[in-house]
């Protein structure tokens, strides 16, 4: 009997010694990383909840699961990041399995060094504090890295167990001794850099990168770890950005007013400006970008802008791009179409309607009585006549309550469940009343507000769209231009907008897949025909493209 229960405890808990969750370990299906990962994530759980105590042996059982299952951490990362087109279902349990295991190994770290600095004379696993702080150190930095990617706010409690962590390293004094975190790290680290790394991700991961870019900037910090030092004294001329210790919050900008506290870190990044710079020009003399710490998926000119991106988060306050005009607050609603082929479809359909061209279209029973009341068709009845002429397909608009409004784009509130679909980069068209022509625009940012409601920004092209067609046309037939194993001498002529009155020149968007430079096309529109060639692309996101374009006839 007590055998059988011994068993049976031991079947439950892979984690209970090191020979144990070795063979445990061994025994996960090879072949379903994500299930094995679960697995993995069910067993932490455990452990964090058993109540035993913090001993030398249960804490080597936690690291050798660390560093076994970092692999199969990282192939989910992986496969997270390139597939940013995946369904809402795949990518909320492919995060929320990769975030639970940040969580729980974080959360064991977590819990001996507590332990170890409520008894640090009685404990034995003193030696490995400077490891485990920093792995707990760098296990936070992902579970904020991880909520940026959903736009999500870190709360104050988790910034300000952050900084205990870090003040453990410094009232010690092991902040700056270097040493590999995990065997299959390429360089050793410190707590001073895996802190510092964490500290300078958080205002790029504000609400205005997708996450790919997120995880470039992050890799960059890397990889540039040695230019940026974190220092308890403040010096003017050297100091612009500082982080309060004693406050759950992230990095802030130096003020004129400001009153240094003992808390306070002032972080140092004058070496990194510099190698900013550099790099910058050493990409324009013809550098490899993976010379220059940038990686391997650094690509130009799309790099350039998210290279100018960073440094002005990092940058002196007098040098950081500002808003290029001010917000009003605004109340009203505007209508609203998200990707390109759907704005291009609604478009399209209320042009056969306002021309009269629709088929099988005639006066409706309503537009008769308004007609016979009025004298004319109301905007009321226009509206609900095109709503039913829409048919079958999905071009309904969506109803969004404006927050604000500046210049050059829009801020709405909306509820989370509500904007589920939205990303930065998502193409948008909108309008504020039915009777205006669309508007095109492009999500910038999005920030987590309190009780699950998103602050979406937009910038808006203040230029009303073209409705255009673009037909293949080379005049070297034999140069294939497949893409994904995609024929576009064989394909249909696809819709685009084009933006004629912009003063920046000839722009148009189009589905990201049919572009390359130089290519060319013959654009269609109410003129007739001209041949066009592309040019430079000035902007993207998910399927589709912004570029410019000159006309060949």
């Amino acid at each position: 009997m007590f055998g059988f229960f011994k068993r049976k405890k031991s079947e439950e808990d892979p984690l209970s010694d090191l020979k144990t969750v070795s063979r445990w370990m061994q025994e996960l299906p090879a072949g379903d990383i994500y299930t094995a990962q679960e697995q993995v994530v069910q067993s932490l759980i455990q452990f964090n909840h058993a109540g035993l105590a913090m001993s030398k042996e249960r804490l080597q059982v936690l690291m050798h699961l660390d560093d076994q299952a970092r692999d199969m951490q990282y192939s989910l990362c992986i496969q997270y990041l390139r597939n940013p087109r995946m369904s809402k279902v795949i990518e909320s349990r492919l995060w929320t399995a990769i975030h639970a295991f940040y969580w729980e190994i974080t959360r064991g770290y977590h819990a001996f060094l507590m332990d170890f600095v409520a008894n640090p004379g009685g404990s034995k696993i003193q030696p490995a504090i400077p490891l485990i702080t920093a792995r707990a150190l760098r296990g936070f930095a992902d579970i904020f890295k991880w909520r940026y990617f959903r736009y999500e706010k870190v709360e104050e409690k988790l910034w300000q167990r952050f900084h205990n962590l870090y003040r453990i390293s410094e009232f010690d004094g092991f902040q700056g001794n270097r040493f590999k975190l995990y065997p299959s790290d390429s360089k050793p680290s410190s707590c001073m850099e895996e802190y510092v790394q964490a500290l300078l991700l958080s205002p790029v991961g504000a609400g205005s990168l997708t996450p790919r870019q997120i995880e470039m900037v992050d890799q960059w910090l890397d990889n540039w770890s040695e230019y940026t030092t974190l220092e308890a004294r403040y010096e003017p001329n050297r100091h612009f950005l500082y982080v309060d210790a004693g406050k759950g919050q992230s990095i802030r900008r130096i003020r004129e007013d400001i009153d240094p506290e003992p808390t306070f870190r002032y972080l140092n990044t004058e070496r990194l400006m510099e190698h900013l710079e550099h790099a910058e020009r050493s990409l324009k003399s013809g550098a490899l970008p993976a010379s220059l710490g940038l990686g391997e998926e650094f690509r130009l000119p799309d790099g350039y802008d998210l290279l100018h991106y960073a440094t002005n988060e990092w940058s002196p306050v007098n040098e950081k791009e500002r808003r290029v005009s001010p917000r009003q607050q605004v109340d009203g609603r505007c209508e609203v179409l998200h990707d390109l082929a759907s704005i291009c479809a609604r478009i399209r359909v209320e042009q056969e309607i306002a021309s009269g061209t629709a088929p099988g279209q005639r006066l409706s029973s309503e537009e008769i009585l308004d007609i016979k009341l009025y004298g004319f068709v109301t905007e009321r009845t226009k509206s609900t006549i095109s709503q039913r002429q829409l048919g079958g397909r999905d071009l309904s608009v969506e109803q969004w309550p404006m927050h604000d409004r500046s210049d050059t784009g829009l801020g709405v509130v909306l509820k989370g469940e509500d904007s589920e679909w939205v990303k930065v980069g998502k193409l948008l068209a909108l309008r504020l009343d039915p009777a205006e022509a669309w508007v095109i625009g492009v999500v910038r940012r999005i920030t987590r507000l309190q009780d699950e409601m998103r602050m979406i920004g937009v910038q808006i092209i203040n230029a009303s769209p073209v409705l255009v067609q673009l037909e293949q046309h080379e005049s070297a037939p034999s140069l294939s231009y497949a893409v994904d194993d995609v024929d576009y001498e064989s394909q249909t002529a696809s819709d685009a907008l084009a933006f004629p009155t912009l003063q920046e020149g000839n722009l148009i968007v189009l589905e990201s897949a049919r572009y390359a430079h130089g290519r060319q096309y013959k654009l269609r529109d109410a003129g007739g025909f001209r041949l066009i060639r592309l040019e430079a692309v000035r902007d993207k996101g998910e399927g589709w493209l912004m570029t410019t374009f000159s006309q060949l006839a």
